[in-house]
């Protein structure tokens, strides 16, 4: 897990600034916000792209075949039904967090992430128990689906309501850092874990990436406990405009912001997930590299590329969330194909190999922040969790969910392994279009009126 003092060191001078300390929460009190933030976007990312890694391993234990691909892609059909479940999860969740506050929402959701994961790891196989096992993994993801319906947008409009006001592209930063974290945690547990012989590994050392999520998901629920709700949910309260029927409210009056949400929640998915979890089975099927060297490649790769992730972020406090998401988008469309190229040539070495996955990887990990912000930006703050997570989720079914089984199946039909940089392009067209159209100024808040006049300013001299 990443110290503290990774995400103190960003925050430290940034919260010192603040110059209104009548208005805004104490700064130790906004770092534990941010931290605990990313805290569980951690945990939500590792226990999602660790089934990823282990793909490989659990494929044939749960779903014997004929064929090692067969398996691979029943595999990948399970990995995207944790997807399936996350608008459930999102409509849930976000009237939770919209009516009874977003802390006592996100504990919850981080336990049953933590417990979902951990049972995959004791889960026993097809050998054991025959076609119970597949159904209990599936069962097992579906319950991960719904407790990351209500995280990931969840901790996205808690960090955000916290953030400072000339500050809120650095803030909005944190939710995918910690993502990112846990993504590149994933692999590195997994390419520890492969140091055992390959009979170990394949007969019970595939657990042990799953079983670290309880440790993990302990962590995080101590340092949330110590954490208070979001000033402008607490602002809500105080007023009385806590919403009845958030759902029902976002439906009817902010359903154009639902599906802007949803487009560029595929757009990030579809690039973030093709990356950092088909990349490492195209290195294993297409490039031929051994398991555990492209685990740890991997693991490197992500850990050095955290970097894009709070570059992103200072920009769009200093160029404004479109022109960084549009900037980022173009860039990585035009670097995927000859990427993939590169990565899967005869000779190439695994140094480049690395390097080049670093790249991707780390230009996709730029692209949440400037798309977080308008996530939260585009509703109020009285359904903003119940708006972002509904609209998130969708886009998420078919951009993060199907995107290791649709650049699979791609290249299947085509017979071209650099077919899914296509999937990326074409989903990096349809960010593009909806940032361009869609409003630069965020939607109202609850805030007190001086903040708010303050934080508005602020947005508007940002773009």
């Amino acid at each position: 897990m990443p110290p503290r003092s990774l995400v103190t060191l960003f925050l430290h001078n940034e919260v010192g600034k603040m110059s209104q300390p009548n208005l805004v929460p104490s700064r130790s009190l906004v770092r534990r916000a941010a931290v605990a933030g990313l805290l569980g976007t951690l945990i939500e990312s590792y226990d999602f792209a660790v089934y990823a890694y282990l793909v490989v391993y659990t494929a044939p234990l749960f779903f014997p075949s004929g064929t090692q691909g067969t398996a691979v892609l029943s595999s990948l059909l399970v990995f995207a039904a944790g997807f399936v479940a996350r608008p459930l999860g999102g409509l849930f969740f976000g009237r939770m967090g919209d009516r009874i506050g977003r802390r006592r929402t996100l504990v919850l959701t981080v336990t049953l992430m933590g417990i979902a994961t951990f049972a995959m790891g004791i889960l026993p196989t097809h050998d054991v128990i025959g076609l119970a096992a597949p159904l209990l993994l599936v069962l097992a993801r579906l319950v991960q689906g719904f407790s990351a319906g209500g995280e990931l947008m969840g901790s996205a409009t808690f960090v955000a309501e916290y953030a400072p006001p000339r500050r809120r592209g650095l803030f909005n930063a944190m939710t995918p850092l910690g993502f990112s974290i846990g993504v590149a945690l994933a692999p590195a547990v997994v390419g520890l874990a492969t140091l055992l012989t390959s009979g170990h590994m394949a007969s019970w050392g595939w657990r042990i990436p799953f079983l670290v999520s309880l440790p993990l998901t302990i962590a995080c629920l101590v340092y949330r406990m110590r954490i208070e709700d979001s000033p402008e949910f607490k602002a809500l309260v105080a007023r009385q405009e806590v919403p009845s029927s958030p759902v029902l409210e976002v439906l009817r009056d902010h359903w154009r912001a639902v599906l802007r949400v949803a487009a560029l929640s595929l757009t990030v998915g579809l690039v973030g997930y093709t990356t950092s979890a088909y990349l490492p089975i195209y290195l294993q099927t297409e490039a031929g590299l051994p398991k555990g060297t492209v685990s740890l490649v991997a693991a490197i790769a992500l850990f050095l590329a955290l970097p894009f992730s709070l570059a992103s972020g200072f920009a769009v406090d200093r160029f404004g969330r479109r022109a960084v998401l549009v900037t980022v988008l173009v860039v990585i469309t035009v670097a995927v194909f000859p990427g993939m190229f590169l990565m899967g040539g005869a000779g190439t070495t695994v140094f480049v190999v690395g390097a080049v996955f670093w790249l991707l990887v780390g230009l996709a990990g730029a692209a949440p922040p400037p798309a977080y912000a308008a996530f939260t930006g585009f509703f109020p703050t009285r359904v903003r969790y119940t708006g972002a997570a509904i609209g998130f989720n969708l886009g998420s079914i078919l951009g993060a969910g199907f995107a290791p089984y649709a650049a699979a199946r791609l290249t299947a039909a085509t017979g071209n392994p650099y077919a899914p940089a296509l999937l990326i392009a074409a989903a990096a067209v349809l960010g593009i279009v909806v940032i361009l159209t869609a409003p630069t100024t965020d939607a109202g808040s609850t805030a007190p009126a001086r903040l708010r006049t303050t934080d508005e300013g602020a947005r508007e001299r940002a773009r």
